[in-house]
């Protein structure tokens, strides 16, 4: 956490841009030399801002912003970590466990951004407006109404300005401990590329076998005996196989994808083995970062052979939920993808 935002009087400022995701870097009001706030009347000056809000530099620190663990003694994580941008950018990607709380939606960001291209000052004033009423929603949401007076809450927008401040400012003021990710998004972005590089470093050890050999079974027992694994399985949200995409649950995108191997990355000592499970280039219909592939296929492989009759056991209880009979149409379906790896008469026997 670096530099509180309370201003002196006599500060020089220049405010941060961030209307339809135009803007720079945050800075505070002592390091701009761009602009002076000009006084309404001569002798007058800034008064001290009463809020306090702190920067997360992913630049100094070296982590990802994470949210605080129910056992984390040390107070190391975030109690809560808000994302101002539009659910159109949220769904694309978000720093993992990070809430969706835009303060433009995606028909107003359009609508400001389009209009700050010509006229910043009237685009300032919408914007104000609309931000304010999405503001005075998130306040009465659930999502703030319950937290302590002492919670720690990190905001992010696109590029750490002007959408994360709105609400960074309201809810300091309020009293909670407040902080802005510095650099927005876009930092978050490249700090999951610094960390899926780290992959081409990772010592791996691949785990291969068919379908049903309890390959993720083997992977989490090795975390429990305290050795390293990334579940890239479970990264992916989905299992694998050709049964193995959710019925409930669609796969993230791509890059949130990247960004929860980043996570799991990050963790890792590159000193020690890192097991994973043998996946194809794809999992579904995400692909492994090249990072991964290219080093993944140079790794050595243990191949877990076991009984068929063990096998069936371990298919039906991952996909226990296919025999129930309203999933039956849904099973059926994903088995006519049989139809491409043994012709439409093998996969017809098994339908």
């Amino acid at each position: 956490l670096i530099g509180s935002q309370k201003n002196g009087g006599g500060a020089e400022a220049s405010g941060p841009k961030d209307s339809g995701g135009q803007s720079g870097d945050v800075k505070t009001r002592r390091s701009s030399p761009k602009k002076k706030y000009e006084p309404p009347f001569p002798g007058m000056y800034l008064s001290p801002a009463r809020e306090s809000i702190w920067l997360y530099d992913m630049e100094k620190t070296g982590k990802v912003p994470k949210l605080a663990a129910k056992d984390d003694m040390e107070g190391t994580g975030w109690d809560l970590i808000l994302d101002a941008r539009s659910p159109a950018e949220y769904k694309d990607d978000h720093v993992p466990g990070a809430i969706s709380t835009p303060v433009l939606d995606n028909s107003e960001r359009a609508v400001v951004g389009t209009k700050y291209k010509t006229d910043r000052f009237t685009a300032r004033r919408i914007g104000a407006a609309l931000i304010s009423e999405s503001i005075a929603k998130i306040l009465r949401s659930p999502v703030i109404s319950q937290l302590k007076s002492n919670s720690r809450v990190l905001v992010i927008c696109w590029r750490g300005g002007e959408r994360s401040h709105s609400l960074a400012t309201i809810l300091a003021r309020v009293g909670f401990k407040v902080g802005v990710l510095k650099g927005g998004y876009q930092a978050y972005r490249r700090r999951v590329r610094v960390y899926l590089e780290k992959m081409k470093s990772l010592k791996y050890i691949v785990i291969s076998g068919p379908t049903g050999s309890g390959k993720t079974n083997f992977l989490k027992a090795i975390e429990r005996q305290g050795g390293q694994m990334i579940d890239i399985e479970a990264c992916a949200g989905h299992k694998g196989s050709i049964l193995g995409d959710s019925l409930t649950t669609p796969q993230p995108t791509q890059k949130i994808f990247e960004g929860l191997l980043a996570a799991k990355a990050e963790e890792m000592d590159i000193k020690r083995p890192v097991f994973i499970e043998d996946e194809g280039s794809r999992v579904g219909i995400r692909h492994l970062p090249i990072e991964l592939w290219n080093t993944k296929k140079l790794a050595p492989r243990c191949r877990l052979i076991v009984p068929v009759d063990f096998r069936v056991r371990c298919i039906r209880d991952d996909y226990k939920y296919f025999e129930q009979k309203e999933h039956m149409d849904a099973l059926c379906t994903r088995l006519k993808g049989l139809h491409r790896r043994g012709g439409e008469e093998g996969g017809n026997r098994y339908l």
